[in-house]
C-alpha cells in the first residue's frame, strides 16, 4: 500500500507531464499558426485571390551628386512611370497595347518590340516599361480610365535625374540611361533591374556602386482582367549614397565658360592636395535632354556630330603638348646634370642636328639665355642642347618621373595613358612593309623633338597639369581627386587617400624651374600678359605644332606664385598661338578664381 507522500508525489508528476504536453501541443499551434498568417500569408492570400498577388520591385533612389559646399550637380526628381503586365502571346496582337500606343502617339510596332525586348530580360509576371516622364494630366487619364487600360500601373518609384549646370558639366557628372542587353547580364546578379538607369558617363559611372541603392518590393493586387486594385505590402528600397565631390561649382561654370565652346579643355586643382576644383570640356552636350520628348533625335546629334562633343578632352585623349612640357625637361637635365643654375645657352634661332636645321619659335633667336629664361621665353634651342646632352632613354625617364605615359589615377572612366615615345616603340610602330628601315629608326632630331614636347609625344591635359602641380607642390604628387566624401549622417566622412608621391628633387632645382614658370608670367616672357593681374601667376605656355590644321593652344599654371593654392591648365585644339588663344583664356579664368575664392 503506497503511503499518501508517494501519491502525492505521482500525482505531482503526472500534472507536470500533462502540463508539458499541452503547453508543447499549444507551441505546436501557435508555430502552425504563424506559419500560416504570416509566413505563407503571401501565398495564401494569393490562391484566396485567384492567384493574382504579384511582385513588383521598387527601385532605390539613386544618391545625389553635390559638389564640396553641398550644391547639388545630381538630383533625383519625381518620374511618373507607365507600366504594363502584357497578356501571353504575341504582343502586336495585343488590343490594349495598341490603344496605349495610339494614345503615346508611338508605332504599336515599335512598343510591341520593346515589349518583346523587355520579356526577354525581365522574371516572369513582372511588367514592362511603356512610357516614363507622364505629365499629371496623363497620369490622371490612365487611373481615371483603369478599365479602358487593364494591365496598367503608374509607378513613381523611378526618380528622373536631373543636372543643374547641365552642358557646363557633363563629362565631369555623366549621365544615366538604360542598360544594354549586355550590361543588364552583367549587373543582374549585383541586384540590378533590366529597366534601371545606370551610369553610363564621368561621375555616374565610376561611382556606381555607391550611388546605387538595394531594391524594395511592392505586392499589389491585379484582378483577373490584369488591372491594379490595391497595394498589398510594401518593403521600401534602400537609396543610394550622397556623395560630395571636390568640386566647386561656381569654378566649373566659370571654366567651361572660358572655352567659349571651342574644342579644348580646362583643369582647376588644389596642388599640393590633388583636390579637383573644375574640369570641363567643349563642345558639350546637355544630358538633361537624353530623357526630354526630343531625346532621341537629339542624342542621335550629339553622337553623330563631327567635333566629337561626347569626348571628354580633360582626361580621354592624348595631344602633342609642345612647350609646356619644358619644366619637366629642365628638371630632369638639372637632376642628372646635363644642366646647372650657371649654365647658358646661345639661340641663334635655329640648331643643326644632323642634316637638319632645327628652328627655335623666335626665329631672330634668343641670343644668351640662362635656365630661368630659357623656361620663360621657351627657347626651343636651349631645349634641342638639353635633350641631345640628356639622351632619348634619359629624357623617357624624366617624362615618366612626372606622370606622362600612363594614367594618373583620376576617378573618371576612360582615362587616356597618352605616349612618350622610345626607339623601340617607332620600330614596331613603322613596321609595316609601307615603310623602309630608314623610317623605323631613331635619330637625334627625334631626341630633338621630345624635348620640347613634339614628334610623338602625346599627352592628356590632366598629365601636363599634374606635372605643373609636382613643382608647385615642391617635388610632391598628389593622386588626383574628385571624391570628397560620402554622407554620414549629414556630415562628410572623408575617403581613404594614398599618401603623396615624393620624387626627392633637390630644392635648389626646384627653385629654378619654379622662377621659369614665374618668368613666363612677367614682362617678357611668353605669358606676359599675365602680370597685369593682382595675383601673382607662375607657368608655361605651349604651341605644339599637329600635321593638320592649326597648333594646339596650351597653358599651364598655378598661383599665387610664392604659395601655391591653385593650379590649372587651359587647352584649345588647334587653338592657333598660345599667346592669343590659351593665355587670354587662362586670363580671364584666373582673375575670375581669384575673385570667387578672395586670393
Amino acid at each position: 500500500m503506497m503511503s499518501s507522500a508517494s501519491e502525492e508525489r505521482l500525482r505531482a508528476s503526472r500534472e507536470l507531464g500533462l502540463g508539458l504536453f499541452l503547453a508543447l501541443l499549444m507551441a505546436v499551434l501557435v508555430a502552425q499558426l504563424f506559419s500560416l498568417q504570416v509566413v505563407q500569408h503571401r501565398r495564401f492570400l494569393a490562391k484566396s485571390l485567384g492567384n493574382m498577388i504579384q511582385a513588383i520591385p521598387m527601385l532605390p533612389p539613386r544618391g545625389q551628386i553635390l559638389d564640396r559646399a553641398g550644391r547639388p550637380l545630381a538630383v533625383n526628381r519625381l518620374n511618373y512611370t507607365l507600366r504594363y503586365f502584357p497578356p501571353p502571346g504575341d504582343p502586336e496582337t495585343d488590343g490594349t497595347l495598341r490603344q496605349l500606343a495610339q494614345w503615346l502617339r508611338v508605332s504599336p510596332e515599335g512598343l510591341a518590340d520593346s515589349v518583346r525586348k523587355q520579356r526577354k530580360l525581365l522574371y516572369s509576371f513582372q511588367p514592362v516599361t511603356l512610357a516614363t516622364a507622364l505629365t499629371l494630366e496623363q497620369v490622371a487619364y490612365i487611373e481615371e480610365n483603369r478599365q479602358q487600360f487593364p494591365g496598367c500601373l503608374v509607378d513613381s518609384s523611378n526618380a528622373a535625374r536631373h543636372y543643374p549646370l547641365g552642358a557646363a558639366a557633363a563629362h565631369l557628372v555623366g549621365y544615366t540611361a538604360l542598360m544594354s542587353e549586355e550590361e543588364f547580364r552583367a549587373r543582374k546578379l549585383l541586384g540590378y533591374l533590366a529597366n534601371e538607369f545606370v551610369g553610363k558617363e564621368g561621375v555616374e559611372k565610376y561611382y556606381e556602386g555607391l550611388l546605387h541603392g538595394a531594391l524594395g518590393e511592392r505586392d499589389i493586387e491585379v484582378d483577373r482582367d490584369r488591372c491594379f486594385k490595391r497595394v498589398v505590402l510594401e518593403r521600401p528600397p534602400t537609396k543610394g549614397r550622397d556623395i560630395y565631390l571636390t568640386i566647386d561649382s561656381r569654378l566649373q561654370v566659370l571654366a567651361f565658360q572660358a572655352l567659349e565652346g571651342r574644342r579644348g579643355a580646362v583643369i582647376v586643382m588644389c596642388p599640393r592636395t590633388g583636390e579637383v576644383l573644375a574640369l570641363a570640356s567643349s563642345p558639350s552636350y546637355d544630358p538633361n535632354r537624353f530623357r526630354a520628348e526630343d531625346g532621341s533625335e537629339y542624342l542621335s546629334r550629339v553622337v553623330n556630330d563631327q567635333r566629337f562633343p561626347m569626348l571628354n578632352r580633360a582626361v580621354g585623349n592624348g595631344y602633342p603638348p609642345g612647350s609646356v612640357v619644358k619644366p619637366a625637361v629642365m628638371m630632369g637635365a638639372l637632376e642628372m646634370g646635363a644642366a646647372s643654375a650657371n649654365s647658358t645657352f646661345y639661340c641663334a634661332g635655329k640648331l643643326e642636328v644632323g642634316n637638319r636645321s632645327f628652328n627655335c619659335w623666335q626665329r631672330a633667336g634668343h641670343g644668351t639665355v640662362g635656365v630661368v629664361d630659357a623656361i620663360g621665353k621657351s627657347c626651343d634651342v636651349a631645349f634641342y642642347h638639353l635633350g641631345l646632352r640628356m639622351g632619348a632613354a634619359n629624357l623617357r625617364h624624366f617624362l615618366y618621373e612626372f606622370g606622362f605615359g600612363e594614367v594618373a589615377g583620376i576617378d573618371l572612366p576612360q582615362e587616356a595613358e597618352g605616349l612618350v615615345p622610345s626607339p623601340e616603340w617607332k620600330r614596331r610602330h613603322y613596321s609595316g612593309e609601307r615603310y623602309r628601315e630608314v623610317d623605323r629608326r631613331w635619330y637625334d632630331g627625334d631626341t630633338a623633338n621630345l624635348a620640347i614636347g613634339q614628334g610623338y609625344l602625346l599627352a592628356t591635359p590632366l598629365q601636363v597639369l599634374m606635372m605643373v602641380n609636382t613643382i608647385a607642390a615642391d617635388g610632391i604628387t598628389a593622386r588626383p581627386t574628385l571624391l570628397k566624401g560620402l554622407d554620414e549622417a549629414g556630415r562628410i566622412e572623408p575617403p581613404h587617400r594614398d599618401p603623396p608621391l615624393r620624387h626627392g628633387f633637390r630644392d635648389g632645382h626646384l627653385r629654378l624651374v619654379q622662377r621659369g614658370m614665374r618668368r613666363a608670367a612677367l614682362l617678357g616672357g611668353t605669358a606676359e600678359t599675365l602680370a597685369g593681374l593682382r595675383v601673382s601667376v607662375a607657368g608655361k605656355t605651349g604651341t605644339a605644332e599637329v600635321w593638320r590644321g592649326e597648333p594646339h593652344s596650351w597653358f599651364a599654371g598655378y598661383f599665387p606664385a610664392n604659395d601655391p593654392q591653385v593650379s590649372l591648365v587651359v587647352f584649345v585644339e588647334n587653338g592657333g598661338s598660345s599667346a592669343t588663344t590659351a593665355v587670354p583664356a587662362a586670363k580671364q579664368l584666373i582673375a575670375g578664381i581669384a575673385r570667387v575664392l578672395e586670393l
